[in-house]
């Protein structure tokens, strides 16, 4: 198993989760949450594994 974090904007992790099952395939995932830093961000965290 493979963990990524995603951290931007709403539309820039939704995007990138996109991106993100073209190449893995996702098992899980948690969040999205807001982020620690900045409040116009949230995280989301994604369990892969190569496909």
């Amino acid at each position: 198993m493979i963990g990524i974090r995603l951290i931007g904007t709403p539309a820039e992790v939704a995007e990138a989760a996109l991106i993100v099952r073209e190449a893995f395939i996702v098992t899980g995932f948690r969040g999205p949450y807001p982020s620690r830093h900045t409040s116009a961000h949230v995280r989301l965290y994604l369990e892969v594994q190569p496909s």
